[in-house]
């Protein structure tokens, strides 16, 4: 499944733009094209012109190039917002919302304490998965992927009666439960662990915690949610259970340069090593050294790095998640 905090995939090319340095030159030969047709003569000294970057002429042509420059990345951030997979914020709530997802509040906030305290909500990453999700719950569960849209969504789906109070009329209510668990599972894996039996293991990692352990109770608010008429797959017995965490730490040595241009500050790395820590705290995650490496040695100044913690890539199964008890960074000059 696409992780768009670990997955990359390339700009379209109808999204790139033209740097300065190659739209000036050509700005530049279109202009004394242009000037060739008109008035040939003037051309010689315009070049000459052109040369200097002190003449007003080419101020005015590298300015009107850099404004170019400048609306063409206006342009296209517009157009990548349109794209559900490049959108953040409230572009990527509207792309999610033609999927029928919408962003969770994790945590109530207090308007009335001072300062006001904002509601917790729903990362765009998060958000963004879900959405990818979000087609394969159209359908009741029964696929892994299914499965997994409903558990992250629980809550969210209304309970649907049909009532004949009388002759030719008919009532269609949807009802809402007063207290939603929405935003408790952060993810969810499903599988059929003896072949041919029916029987689906659903394993579930909590935002109730830290490490991501759920408790009793929504283990048994996720089976009573996924067993309602409209979700449950008729053929399958489900069974929700607690995922095993695989704890690690990272730990590592920074060599920089003794000179005033060469200092580490560990602070950037040290919020880049917990962001994709975060990312890779799922069901089968996968924390990689060469991911942990590329991450530390970001830093320009960070000349070379030793790793001692984690010895070796950590890859988890569908019941399994990792989780980063702690980072250690030391820095050092040589």
């Amino acid at each position: 499944m696409f992780n768009p905090a670990i997955d990359r995939i390339p700009v379209p090319q109808a999204l790139q733009y033209e740097p300065f340095s190659q739209k000036y030159p050509r700005l530049k030969q279109a202009f004394l094209q242009c000037l060739t047709a008109i008035r040939p003569e003037d051309v010689p000294a315009v070049e000459q012109t052109l040369e200097n970057d002190a003449e007003i002429l080419t101020i005015l042509l590298q300015y009107l190039t850099e404004v170019m420059v400048f609306e063409d990345r206006k342009r296209n951030k517009q157009f990548e917002s349109l794209l559900m997979l490049f959108a953040k914020g409230d572009s990527l709530d509207a792309r999610a919302a033609d999927f029928g997802v919408f962003r969770q509040t994790l945590k109530k906030g207090n308007p009335n304490a001072y300062p006001p305290q904002p509601d917790e909500m729903e990362s765009d990453r998060d958000l963004l998965i879900r959405a990818l999700l979000a087609p394969f719950g159209f359908g009741t569960t029964g696929s892994r992927t299914a499965y997994r849209f409903h558990a992250m969504t629980l809550g969210e789906r209304p309970t649907i009666s049909v009532e004949k109070p009388q002759a030719n009329e008919v009532v269609l209510r949807y009802r809402f439960a007063d207290e939603s668990p929405v935003g408790k599972v952060l993810d969810a894996q499903a599988r059929c662990e003896a072949p041919g039996t029916g029987n689906v293991s659903l394993y579930i990692l909590s935002r109730e915690t830290a490490e991501g352990i759920p408790s009793e109770a929504l283990l048994k608010e996720v089976a009573t949610y996924l067993s309602r008429d409209d979700i449950e797959l008729e053929t399958d017995v489900l069974s929700v259970k607690a995922p095993t965490i695989t704890h690690y730490k990272i730990h590592a040595k920074l060599y920089g340069r003794p000179t005033p241009d060469g200092l580490i500050d560990i602070e950037p790395v040290t919020a880049a090593l917990q962001e994709y820590a975060q990312a890779t705290h799922r069901l089968s995650g996968r924390v990689d050294l060469s991911m942990l490496y590329f991450t530390l040695q970001q830093a320009q100044r960070v000349v070379r790095v030793e790793l001692s913690e984690p010895a070796a890539s950590i890859v988890c199964d569908y019941k399994t998640a990792p989780y980063c008890t702690g980072i250690e960074l030391e820095v050092a000059y040589e």
